[in-house]
């Protein structure tokens, strides 16, 4: 479903077609198109995303069956609510794979550029960057770090010109989860990933400052932010259903707990 995004979504001098189709791969040793250690040609900015949260690699490790990189914490989480397999290929994995110490240090050379404001990063440094970034806030919305959350931001536009969705839980036990209206024309009981295609397939031409509703339900959501780019947000944020990955439940002291817990047990 993702792919097809670019070819809706017209591009603009704050959001390039690679930035919105990201890296759905992730970094493998095995491939030289999408391995940082590959070719210097090859080596791009994109690479260096995590294929799960699609921002800048924080903490990486590497699969030692695969070789997919990932963030530790998303990596964690994701085998911690699927299993013991690659989010990406399903191969076997283990929850306590190695650091790929070798990305870590490009990452402390490699410079790359913001996604908003265009200035030069360290992309060791880059999410440090984002949490402060007003162009890269206004356009996507606060980074996602569930563990250290960002006050919430005061609107630049009129509250008047703002539609706050309803958020509907459904009832019926064969609901993979939660369910939304389209906060557009109100289209109802749309699962996270159908209201993604639907409002990027409907609305994509929409100006409307909104609250996302998929945002706004999860625990670590902030309920009143409003993104000026929601089209965008959708696109940058919900590439895939958090339920994937995680059990959006969770509020953040969980989240912390099993972290904490993961990392006494690698002591």
């Amino acid at each position: 479903m993702y792919w097809l995004y670019w070819h809706i979504i017209p591009t603009s001098n704050d959001c390039t077609e690679t930035e919105l189709m990201g890296n759905s791969s992730g970094l493998s040793m095995e491939s030289s198109e999408a391995s940082p250690t590959a070719d210097v040609g090859s080596d791009a900015e994109a690479d260096y995303d995590c294929p799960i949260c699609q921002e800048v690699l924080k903490m990486p490790i590497r699969t030692k069956n695969c070789q997919h990189v990932f963030c530790r914490s998303c990596f964690q989480t994701a085998v911690r609510s699927q299993g013991p397999q690659c989010p990406l290929c399903r191969s076997p994995v283990s929850e306590r794979e190695h650091r790929a110490t070798d990305i870590q240090q490009k990452m402390r050379e490699k410079k790359g550029k913001c996604r908003a404001c265009g200035k030069e990063k360290l992309l060791s440094k880059m999410r440090l960057h984002y949490r402060t970034c007003r162009k890269y806030i206004d356009e996507f919305g606060p980074i996602d770090e569930p563990t250290v959350p960002l006050p919430v931001q005061t609107p630049t536009q009129p509250q008047s010109s703002v539609f706050i969705p309803n958020i509907v839980i459904p009832t019926h036990s064969n609901s993979a989860g939660r369910v939304y209206a389209c906060p557009y024309c109100s289209l109802m009981d749309l699962s996270d990933m159908a209201l993604v295609e639907h409002c990027v397939r409907q609305h994509h031409q929409d100006q409307t400052p909104i609250v996302c509703p998929i945002c706004a339900s999860m625990p670590w959501g902030i309920p009143d932010y409003i993104s000026r780019n929601f089209i965008g947000h959708l696109v940058r944020r919900h590439r895939f259903s958090y339920t994937t990955y995680m059990n959006e439940s969770e509020d953040d002291d969980v989240q912390l707990f099993w972290a904490l817990q993961v990392s006494v047990q690698e002591v």
